[in-house]
């Protein structure tokens, strides 16, 4: 029987090492078979992927060259308006100057400074007798803010003075610094720049290009950049690709060793952590209570059996504590078995943490627990129960209270063993329950 064991033993692992030779082969044929048909495809992959960042570069750079136009733009805006609104309110200085000093010279001061001045337009007229002194009179009892950018008015008796720039002179002064900016300006090679009136973009083959719309004076600005030049970045990406491919094809021996090294190992790391983890799911499956968290009743008899064999071997004997629950039953038809786990969960974490990691709570049995602790004494049995009927429950709207009742031993030099205990607290835990039945019959 011992040889056919060892020969039962020997086909066994010829036949794991046979499957694992077959298993590493099988995938370095797939690896080359996968290598290869990538190298098919590795140049269009990269050209694709170079043009798509070379556009992508492209499409950032014209983005940020065009927003920081617009900002050109708007700064050189801001500067004009800054500069023609200082020039009106520094008019209406001379105009209150000159009221102050000969109010009837105002007409002929307010002609000469309008004249003098060409970026600023204005009106003069009496409102008693609405007789236009001086401009077009259209501007009067209109709205000014129609046809200027800004402007400033001033009323003196009956006559009334309103100037300032108009929308039309602020544009055509605005666009023609910005072509001065643009002269300035060096564009990349390959790039162009439109700025034209109205919703209009760039022309269809006018390659890659962005555009941004200045909704203040209807401009559409352009930025692009010709295919040719396009083209010019990716020639030297097909190049590469070539070189690519036969860097890759010469590196793919040295790959497919490196994925039988590799796939060995993966293979030997699998099976070790495949079985290592379900060793360590079945140890715990066994050793705990899943519900409660509490030890299962194997891994309590185990504990039992070496607390016993300490004691037979001179030390000092831990206090057994075996307890149910005195209404689960009940909880369960009124409820349902969901309220009762409930109150399992509940009722172990109570005396776990009564126990405070001096002891171990072990699940014996539907609603029944028993208790190893050390050094505790028997008042640990009362703070148990008071720990538990501390907890109350909410279902179906109904409070509920929990209590256990709870049996106390020790381990005496005749016993044989740990069930000798065990059978007195269970004892000790049926005279309460008698003890409460009686109470209750009363």
């Amino acid at each position: 029987m011992g040889l056919r064991r060892r020969w039962r033993a020997m086909v066994d692992k010829h036949t794991q090492g046979t499957v694992l030779g077959v298993l590493v082969l099988l995938i370095c044929i797939a690896s080359g078979c996968a290598f290869w048909l990538s190298f098919q495809r590795v140049a269009g992959i990269y050209l694709h992927e170079m043009e798509r960042i070379v556009r992508e570069m492209q499409e950032d750079f014209l983005q940020v060259s065009v927003d920081n136009l617009v900002l050109e733009i708007q700064g050189l805006k801001e500067a004009e308006l800054q500069r023609l609104a200082n020039l009106a309110a520094g008019r209406r200085q001379l105009f209150e100057l000159e009221l102050a000093l000969d109010p009837a010279r105002l007409p002929s001061s307010f002609r000469e400074l309008m004249e003098g001045t060409p970026e600023l337009t204005g009106v003069l007229w009496n409102r008693a007798t609405g007789e236009l002194l001086y401009g077009a009179g259209e501007l009067r009892g209109g709205d000014p803010a129609v046809f200027f950018a800004f402007y400033e008015e001033l009323v003196h008796g009956d006559l009334e003075a309103l100037w300032g720039v108009s929308r039309s002179f602020l544009e055509a002064r605005l666009r023609e610094a910005v072509r001065e900016q643009l002269a300035r300006q060096q564009l990349g090679r390959g790039m162009w720049l439109s700025i034209s009136k109205g919703p209009g973009g760039a022309e269809p083959d006018q390659g890659l290009s962005y555009s941004r719309w200045y909704e203040e004076f209807g401009w559409r600005i352009t930025m692009g950049v010709h295919p040719a030049e396009l083209q010019g970045y990716l020639s030297p990406g097909e190049a590469a690709g070539g070189k690519l491919l036969v860097l890759l094809s010469l590196r793919l021996v040295l790959i497919l060793v490196l994925v039988v090294v590799a796939a060995l190992g993966l293979v030997v790391l699998v099976e070790y952590l495949f079985f290592r983890r379900h060793t360590d799911q079945l140890e715990l499956a066994v050793s705990e209570d899943l519900l409660t968290g509490a030890k299962s009743r194997r891994a309590g008899v185990e504990a039992l059996s070496s607390a016993f064999a300490a004691f037979q071997g001179g030390e000092e004997s831990p206090d057994l504590f075996m307890f149910d629950l005195d209404r689960l039953k009940q909880i369960n038809d009124s409820y349902g078995h969901s309220a009762g786990d409930q109150v399992l969960q509940m009722v172990a974490a109570a005396v776990r943490r009564a126990l405070g990691g001096a002891g171990e709570i072990i699940r014996w049995g539907g609603d029944e627990f028993v208790v190893l602790a050390w050094g505790q004494g028997p008042q640990l049995g009362e703070s148990m129960v008071q720990a538990v009927s501390a907890l109350s429950f909410s279902f179906d709207g109904e409070l509920v209270q929990i209590s256990i009742s709870l049996g106390a031993a020790r381990f005496e030099p005749g016993d044989q063993s740990f069930q000798e205990a065990l059978e007195r607290a269970d004892q000790a835990l049926y005279v309460v329950k008698r003890a409460k039945r009686e109470a209750l019959e009363r």
